[in-house]
């Protein structure tokens, strides 16, 4: 029988976010490594060089910014608006990875870190709050504490606000363990408080403590082909509870803050974030409207998405999750981190605001640690006008489906689920039963590259492309190597097997290098 694929078609939702082609003459404008903010940045052979030259520079509707892929910056940006006669883009040019803008600061040096005795190690100062840090790119992360006194374990850090140092606990010097030392600083990676009418295609953000994009005021922004990953816990501000004062961390991938309408986040990899992959959520009164998050590829996230809006004079109106694959809340650094571990892929918490037309559809949500859903109900304003709907769930037996206010509902009874709560008509709930990986075999000259991708079967006649979640292994990296992302490059003649390992399953398929 053959299985059904899902979203491999582009979905077309009603007009949100759209920006207007533009009427007015654009003008292109380059960032590289190499270039110089002396020059004009009109043409790829006279770039500029830094974000603080984009940032100052006042662009006109219908621009474009292109950051030269494989290079790397450590500012935030804060973007110009455009208009409704065209948008301003923030996008990319050249060949290789996307380009990397980054929210930390580099501390890979011996001499980085100065030796306090007792396993006790200090780097600094540092402008803002240090929220995280980040070793050989999430191989391993720093775990926050609240008090010097406390660091007692590897890797656990500690950041004196008074001096503006951070203090590790480490059995040798951190520049010794890792070869790369990132230490996330509490701000957005791009702030865009109070913009418009702007694009961002094909960028890279990562290791900001912060939101990675963040602001609230925000309308007609489209975030495109972007990756964001190990984003937030910074410390955000201490709230004081029946438990005690508690820390509370930033730490969202997108989110849009109050009074945001007409935005669209598509075709976005979000992995590794302290809260939620994708947000929009706001307090006082504010309109939170036409908001689409489509196509979207979120993993080990807290929550892969958030949405709450309060008081009850604030109102909510055409806000669709649809199409998007969610896998594995809270298997993310964050989750052993947070006070309350939650792991839920959709986090409804309590929601005041008048509240139509909210689609959540057509998803597949893989696995949480918690449970794919929780709604604060006694407090949801417009619950019913919450439509869930196509969805396919993976969740296993033995844990919770979802929170529906005080009760649960366990992953091993789907229908009473629906039929009580009336949501999640047309959906259904599947068990994975295989891997299956393609090309079955490929075949590559020296130096070329090719693509591996995973296809994880389950039940129901369902596939997905779990590309992006499997692990990759090859059996000579002396002939071919594979990457996290499945990319394959030839190096040496001979044969090799790669190994593509999901759910504990593995599949294989063999390389051959030609001369």
């Amino acid at each position: 029988m053959q299985k059904h694929h899902l979203f491999t078609a582009v979905v077309i939702a009603p007009l949100l976010a759209m920006c207007w082609t533009s009427f007015l003459p654009a003008a292109d404008y380059y960032v590289s490594n190499s270039g110089s903010d002396d020059h004009p940045g009109t043409c790829p052979a006279q770039p500029w060089k830094t974000i603080s030259r984009v940032n100052g520079f006042d662009f006109s509707p219908g621009d474009a910014i292109h950051f030269e892929k494989g290079g790397t910056w450590r500012e935030q940006l804060v973007p110009h608006s455009g208009s409704e006669e065209g948008c301003v883009a923030y996008t990319s040019y050249g060949a290789g990875s996307k380009p990397l803008l980054l929210g930390s600061v580099e501390k890979n040096g011996p001499d980085d870190w100065t030796d306090e005795g007792q396993n006790i190690w200090s780097a600094g100062p540092f402008a803002h709050d240090v929220g995280n840090i980040i070793f050989n790119n999430g191989q391993a992360c720093g775990i926050k504490s609240w008090a010097k006194a406390d660091l007692d374990r590897q890797n656990e850090f500690w950041y004196d606000l008074e001096n503006k140092v951070i203090a590790i606990y480490s059995d040798r010097n951190p520049a010794a363990l890792y070869d790369d030392v990132e230490c996330a600083l509490t701000r957005h990676i791009i702030s865009q408080g109070g913009k418009s009418h702007v694009v961002y295609d094909d960028l890279h953000l990562a290791y900001g403590a912060a939101h990675g994009i963040g602001g609230g005021d925000t309308h007609h922004v489209t975030v495109r082909n972007c990756d964001l990953c190990f984003i937030g816990g910074g410390h955000q501000y201490t709230a004081e509870t029946p438990r005690g004062p508690r820390p509370v961390r930033y730490g969202n991938g997108i989110e849009f803050w109050s009074s945001a309408h007409d935005n669209l986040v598509e075709n976005c990899r979000v992995w590794d974030i302290y809260d939620a992959g994708l947000t929009n959520q706001g307090s006082g009164t504010n309109s939170q409207e036409n908001i689409c998050y489509r196509n979207n590829r979120v993993w080990n996230c807290e929550y892969s998405f958030e949405y709450w809006n309060r008081p009850n004079t604030s109102a909510t109106r055409n806000i669709r999750f649809e199409n998007n694959v969610c896998f594995n809340a809270g298997a993310g650094w964050s989750h052993s981190q947070r006070p309350w571990p939650a792991g839920v892929h959709l986090m409804l918490f309590s929601n005041q605001a008048e509240t139509q037309d909210f689609f959540i559809r057509n998803n597949v949500f893989h696995k949480a640690e918690n449970s794919f859903m929780n709604v604060h109900t006694g407090d949801w304003n417009g619950l019913e006008n919450l439509v869930l709907e196509g969805n396919v769930h993976c969740q296993p037996a033995d844990k919770v489906l979802a929170w529906w206010g005080e009760k649960s509902y366990p992953a091993s009874d789907f229908e009473a689920y629906q039929r009580e709560t009336g949501k999640d008509a047309g959906s259904k709930r599947v068990v994975f039963e295989g891997l299956a990986v393609s090309p079955g075999e490929m075949t590559l000259a020296a130096g070329e590259t090719g693509k591996i991708k995973a296809t994880g079967e389950y039940s129901q006649d369902t596939a997905v492309d779990v590309t992006d979640f499997a692990s990759y292994a090859s059996s000579d990296d002396e002939v071919a190597t594979v990457d996290a992302a499945g990319v394959v490059k030839g190096l040496h003649p001979g044969t090799a097997v790669l190994s593509v390992t999901f759910e504990e399953t593995t599949a294989t398929a063999p390389v051959t290098v030609r001369r």
